[in-house]
């Protein structure tokens, strides 16, 4: 999947993106993140305060983290669900990791009262630190490859 930006203008365009990839987890309680250890994140749920990434992300409360200056492939790994979900970008700076859980869950009208629990986004982005800054006339593409393979547990 992949999207493209073309600068029609011949001034300079300022922007962010980010493809919203909503996967489907058996138990976001059980499910950890790799891919992204010791980066720098926002920590959008705590007044954008800067944080360094742990090891292995794991989700316990609402959750919603820009990861900035990472290329990184990362890793979902759902055990409940017996898979891992592997995440490969393209043209991308930052990636967003992303839960809504309970409360905030409650007040989405796109979502059943219990979707939190069965969702996990991670997100190929270019956002904040990393917005783009494309050149008249450019082109910029930003890309993702999603695969799944079987944990074999």
């Amino acid at each position: 999947m992949a999207l493209e930006v073309h600068n029609l203008s011949d001034k300079p365009l300022h922007f962010e993106e980010a493809l919203h990839t909503y996967f489907a987890v058996a138990d976001i309680r059980q499910v950890s993140v790799a891919g992204l250890e010791g980066t720098t994140y926002v920590d959008k749920t705590e007044a954008g305060s800067r944080k360094q990434a742990p090891e292995r992300i794991r989700i316990a409360r609402e959750t919603d983290q820009v990861h900035l200056n990472t290329t990184s492939r990362c890793e979902i790994d759902d055990p409940a669900g017996h898979r891992v979900i592997s995440v490969e970008k393209e043209g991308s700076n930052a990636t967003v990791v992303w839960n809504p859980w309970i409360e905030k869950n409650r007040s989405m009208a796109d979502m059943a009262p219990d979707d939190w629990q069965t969702m996990l986004c991670v997100e190929t982005a270019n956002a904040l630190d990393n917005a783009v800054e494309l050149p008249g006339g450019g082109v910029h593409i930003m890309g993702t490859t999603i695969s799944v393979a079987d944990d074999h547990s």
